[in-house]
């Protein structure tokens, strides 16, 4: 039996509620603060679902019993953190977001954006995660997750030979081992890091050669997995992460090379210590 850790209020004290119970006055701490934590509960509690559409900003600021100023800033606020999209038109509203990934990789895409992520911040933290992932995914993998891995191989092989750049199926072999660990949390966090592994890579641009050489990595992780064997899958991921590292690492001086006289603090993230 799986157990969820949650602070908010169990489900079933929601239902048959009406906005008038759901939208209430709130205390103030920065009032603002205070109602985008509670629509944030009524997200983590399963009563807003994605897709669901929320009151009008007037009808809130009624329900509320508060200012349309107050509730615009709480919009802003659950906009930016991933809760919330807003839609123009007819058909248009305020709607809840499938909150997931998102979240975590928008948090860490502005840290990077600040510049305080490097790449050695982002490899050390790829190591720990995905050698996590490769533990647990050694031990739940089927048929099928083997198969996901290798068509990944034999498309990203294919735009290869053909002389493209697949950075997207690079990305996906990652995304398919860390779903076979059956630990949502961990896939979770391993798309998001996933995510900004992919913004440095387009930011940088390597050539065919980083794709050929990541090809031959997969090719050789996936026989131990196949294989099952724990302690060579992570001793390749491990020099594969390195590797990946290392050239994005190179390909990032050359870029500041050739921003001079502009320092490489002008790059959107730190390049780190080299390793």
């Amino acid at each position: 039996m799986k157990i969820f850790l949650t602070k908010v209020i169990p489900l079933t004290y929601y239902y048959h509620m009406t906005n008038e119970d759901l939208f209430k006055p709130l205390e103030s701490k920065r009032a603002f603060e205070a109602i985008a934590e509670h629509i944030k509960n009524l997200v983590y509690s399963g009563h807003l679902k994605p897709g669901d559409k929320l009151p009008s900003e007037r009808e809130l600021a009624q329900l509320f019993k508060t200012g349309r100023m107050l509730i615009r800033e709480s919009l802003r606020t659950l906009e930016q953190s991933g809760f919330i999209f807003v839609k123009k038109g007819r058909e248009g509203g305020i709607f809840v977001k499938n909150v997931g990934a998102d979240v975590i990789t928008g948090s860490i895409a502005d840290m990077v954006k600040l510049g305080k992520i490097s790449l050695d911040d982002l490899t050390e933290t790829r190591l720990e995660v995905e050698l996590s992932i490769i533990g647990l995914a050694i031990d739940r993998l089927d048929s099928s997750d083997l198969k996901k891995l290798r068509d990944n191989i034999e498309y990203t092989e294919k735009l290869v030979e053909e002389g493209r750049i697949s950075r997207d199926g690079n990305m996906m072999f990652h995304l398919i081992l860390a779903k076979a660990s059956r630990n949502y949390l961990l896939e979770m966090i391993a798309e998001s890091v996933m995510n900004v592994v992919d913004s440095f890579v387009r930011l940088l641009k390597p050539d065919i050669t980083h794709s050929m050489k990541i090809l031959n990595d997969h090719k050789r992780f996936y026989e131990a997995l196949e294989k099952r064997d724990v302690g060579l899958a992570r001793e390749l991921m491990r020099e594969h992460i390195l590797d990946v590292k290392k050239n994005l690492s190179t390909l990032a001086g050359i870029l500041a090379e050739r921003q001079q006289p502009r320092s490489s603090e002008s790059l959107p993230f730190k390049q780190g210590s080299a390793k």
